[in-house]
């Protein structure tokens, strides 16, 4: 099993995070390290296929202990199907993880984070 390493791309002082095909055997990102404040108000989007799986936002300040982060509603960052929340965080860290899903999950998640 193997995470699934994340690209950023920049435009306009917008950073795009995204983590393309997160399976039922590559179920986690790899921790992302915004840069200064980029985390403090993000976009979450999960999309894809997730047959049965579930998909999470998880945050942590030491990168090896994770949490499920909270929306602005105060509601975990969590789906079973594709959608979007907005998070507001101090994390150091950020990631998706997946659970449960089976042989054609193929999740794709992506962040615009700004400071």
């Amino acid at each position: 099993m193997a995470d699934i390493f994340q690209s950023t791309v920049s435009r306009n002082g917008v950073a795009t995070t995204t983590w393309e095909t997160l399976t039922s055997t590559n179920a986690d990102g790899v921790a992302y390290q915004p840069e200064r404040n980029r985390a403090s108000v993000a976009a979450v989007q999960f999309i894809g296929t997730f047959d049965s799986a579930t998909a999470v936002l998880q945050g942590s300040n030491d990168g090896t202990n994770w949490e499920t982060l909270s929306d602005i509603f105060g509601l975990n960052v969590s789906f079973t199907a594709a959608g979007y929340a907005e998070v507001s965080t101090a994390m150091a860290y950020l990631r998706p993880s997946t659970s449960g899903g089976g042989v054609s999950q193929d999740i794709d998640c992506i962040i615009v984070a700004r400071g």
